[in-house]
């Protein structure tokens, strides 16, 4: 369950490209996601992160915690998702999870990402001074948020079947 969120907040930190919104895609698809399935090809990853998101006035924060055993493989996880977006960049097409096309959608909007190293992770803050984009990337948090909820109680509804969480 925690691996979800952690996987989505990478996907976070390189996914600037314009996709369309989630549809009727499940919010989190570790195995499918041209992006996300970068953390799952690093063994053990997944089960030494933290990961949570947070409302914030002017648009959302992601914290991203990593057991400092598995640095190294966060690191190769985040340049493999880094290649992935360059491809996509230059025309590939890539099958996204409806967090990561809602996540570039935003960025496609105008909002500003920023990455801030931290000593066993990541702060990654989502924002902008424009109120209809804040509502935007205060929406995306709170779907992510209700969807990481649902994924640590169990909750295995139509949203999720089929993609191994």
């Amino acid at each position: 369950m925690r691996k979800l969120g952690i996987a989505l907040t990478l996907a976070c930190l390189t996914l600037t490209v314009a996709v369309a919104t989630a549809g009727d895609k499940a919010w989190f698809d570790l195995e499918n996601c041209g992006m996300c399935k970068n953390m799952m090809a690093e063994t053990g990853l997944m089960e030494n992160m933290e990961w949570e998101t947070h409302v914030i006035a002017s648009g959302m924060m992601s914290i991203t915690v990593v057991d400092p055993a598995y640095a190294e493989a966060f690191q190769r996880a985040n340049k493999n998702m880094e290649k992935a977006h360059a491809a996509m960049m230059k025309g590939e097409q890539t099958n996204l999870c409806g967090f990561c096309q809602s996540y570039g959608s935003l960025f496609q909007a105008g909002a500003t990402m920023e990455k801030i190293e931290i000593n066993s992770g990541q702060v990654m803050l989502v924002t902008s001074s424009d109120a209809k984009l804040v509502k935007k990337i205060h929406a995306h948090a709170e779907t992510t948020i209700s969807e990481f909820k649902k994924m640590k109680a169990g909750d295995h509804s139509e949203a999720h079947e089929g993609h191994g969480h």
